[in-house]
């Protein structure tokens, strides 16, 4: 058996030389479609490149550009497989915080671990050998998980196993499927952790003695920090031993609204009633120490870190936003403060921590960050009715508002680092959120008017309408685009829509999913490829996509009582939530 055929998730053959290539009319496939071999004189200049530069040209394309080169030489597919040319493209699809937590999981799990989760969808050992010998290899997350979408796509049915079943109501999945954070009622939690047998052990009991707020892990995953009612912070750290200890409690004077990790996992901070922020810090020894109090006249309705932790954006109920910098010297000192006449809602840095988005009432400012240090102003977008959301795009470039008043505005950010309007989406009923896709080419907009509207970017920089969704007897609850920004899911009461982008930017509906009973939750597994939908039937159901690009049910998850939330782990498992008050683990395996 081939084993580079095998790796390349993606089939093919390896002929020897670029003449031997040349001479054939081979098949196979490439991205689950057929290869249409067209060995002729138009590819000759590109194969009589040397194979180096023939490799970094074909890095700079996207996939479908990649498939259809797979598809029109057989050399070239060949070529493209043995150089993981297929399986990068696919990978550089998603996010660059996405591509990290995928890195993440592959790198923290050893041989055995990888090669068990692999024999869940796959009794060909020549393939598991061939992928995991390439574990040293710097592509290996990306052909890791290219070879798991593939295999899972393969799947017409899965089979389901349930590895555990807790008490508790609300949980909270870390998403490399290893620990879990379930709520025993509202003022107390239970870290739960995987053990190497698959089975789950209670590690640590948080508690408090008021309602817990807010409860979220780091993003390495080896810290915890909840927020409570009763005026504490708590934060706890995984230890070697794969216990959980409490590190420190950060206390206020009234009740913790919110506590959020820096994206580095070295800072906490906090939002409180009390009018004050803090900022508290790792130190080399692990311990959490206070780095700096952050004083507001009024109630703190939140406190974020930028990525690099450089700086605090807080919103205040007093009608101000205030920007705080960190010294050189670890110091936080005072950069901007952002004033609105109403208290303000919301405020977010963008992903890059140059900018910052404010909202309150019907007005939204931008502010973005000088050579020089400062913050200074660059656009005020004003809407009619109360703004619902303001939203940056991954690659920094656009905001995009939704209104009460029946608009969403896509702005982007000049050349010269002002930001300007770009188009105004119209609905004839409020919109009540906008998002773009994770590679930022997307925006879909919800709204009143029972339709959602996506419109994607051209090559000169407008924006244009690509298709509205329509209904007419039930409200929509939510949309959302999966994480290779490949698909999008309308969800209503009743029914649930895929939609697909096609190669050429279109988009196209690729399947309607109907529900006897009210929708609850719609949710997509980490790579987009399947999702798994709950209603009130007492079933959560997981729809995947096949190789062929079409939507089916592949297996359903039943139990006593109604299903109150399902998602999915990194690694091919569903956590769900009962009714009843408790939690169950499922492992998905390919069908026999």
């Amino acid at each position: 058996m081939n084993s580079i055929k095998n790796l390349s998730c993606f089939g093919g053959s390896f002929p020897s030389t670029p003449d031997q290539a040349r001479s054939e009319r081979t098949s196979g496939t490439a991205m689950g479609r057929n290869v249409m071999v067209r060995d002729n004189k138009e590819f000759s200049l590109l194969l009589d490149l040397p194979v180096d530069i023939q490799s970094k040209i074909y890095s700079c394309l996207q996939a479908h550009d990649i498939t259809r080169l797979a598809r029109a030489n057989s050399y070239i597919n060949n070529l493209l497989i043995n150089d993981n040319s297929i399986a990068r493209a696919w990978y550089h699809r998603f996010s660059s915080s996405r591509q990290a937590l995928l890195k993440r999981i592959v790198t923290t799990k050893d041989k055995d671990q990888l090669e068990g989760w692999l024999r869940r969808f796959t009794k060909d050992e020549a393939l598991i050998k061939s992928i995991i010998d390439r574990q040293k290899s710097i592509y290996f997350p990306a052909l890791f998980f290219s070879s798991i979408a593939k295999l899972m796509s393969e799947c017409k049915t899965f089979k389901l196993e349930t590895k555990a079943t807790l008490p508790g109501g609300k949980a909270i999945y870390r998403r490399d499927g290893r620990h879990i954070l379930i709520f025993r009622n509202n003022k107390t939690l239970k870290i739960y952790s995987r053990e190497d047998d698959g089975s789950w052990t209670a590690k640590a009991t948080i508690s408090h003695d008021n309602k817990v707020n807010k409860a979220t892990f780091s993003i390495n995953g080896r810290h915890v920090v909840t927020a409570s009612n009763d005026k504490t912070a708590k934060i706890y750290a995984l230890k070697t031993d794969g216990s959980w200890e409490e590190k420190t409690t950060i206390s206020h004077d009234k009740r913790v609204s919110s506590a959020t990790f820096s994206a580095d996992d070295r800072y906490v901070v906090t939002a409180s009633a009390d009018g004050k922020a803090k900022i508290y810090g790792k130190q080399d020894d692990e311990s959490w120490v206070e780095k700096a109090i952050i004083s507001h006249d009024r109630p703190v309705k939140s406190a974020t870190l930028s990525a690099d932790g450089r700086f605090l954006l807080t919103a205040c109920m007093d009608g101000k936003a205030r920007i705080y910098g960190m010294q050189d010297d670890g110091s936080w000192v005072k950069k901007a403060i952002i004033s609105h006449d109403n208290p303000v809602e919301s405020a977010t840095f963008s992903i890059d921590g140059r900018h910052v988005v404010t909202t309150s009432f019907v007005l939204a400012k931008i502010h973005g960050l000088e050579a020089d240090g400062s913050w200074q102003e660059k656009d005020i977008i004003t809407h009619e009715c109360l703004l619902n959301s303001a939203t940056f795009s991954a690659d920094n470039r656009h905001l995009v508002t939704a209104s009460d008043d029946g608009r969403a505005i896509i702005c982007g950010k000049k050349d010269d680092g002002s930001w300007e309007e770009k188009t105004t989406i119209s609905h004839n009923g409020a919109v009540y959120s906008a998002a773009f896709s994770p590679d930022s080419r997307c925006m879909i907009s919800r709204s009143g008017d029972n339709k959602a509207k996506i419109y994607g970017q051209k090559d000169d920089g407008s924006w244009e309408k690509k298709t509205t969704i329509s209904y007419y007897l039930a409200s929509i609850r939510s949309v959302t685009f999966s994480a290779d920004s490949r698909h999008a899911v309308i969800q209503s009461e009743y029914n649930l829509k895929i939609y697909g982008q096609k190669d050429n930017g279109s988009w196209e509906k690729k399947a309607t999913i109907f529900h006897v009973f009210d929708f609850k939750s719609a949710a997509f597994s980490v790579d987009g490829r399947h999702m798994v939908i709950t209603g009130n039937d007492k079933t959560a159901k997981i729809y995947g996509q096949l190789s062929d690009g079409s939507w089916q049910k592949k297996a359903t998850i039943s139990h006593h009582r109604v299903i109150r939330s399902a998602t999915f782990s990194a690694d091919g498992h569903v956590l769900t939530t009962h009714d009843d008050n408790t939690a169950k683990i499922t492992e998905l395996r390919m069908d026999d």
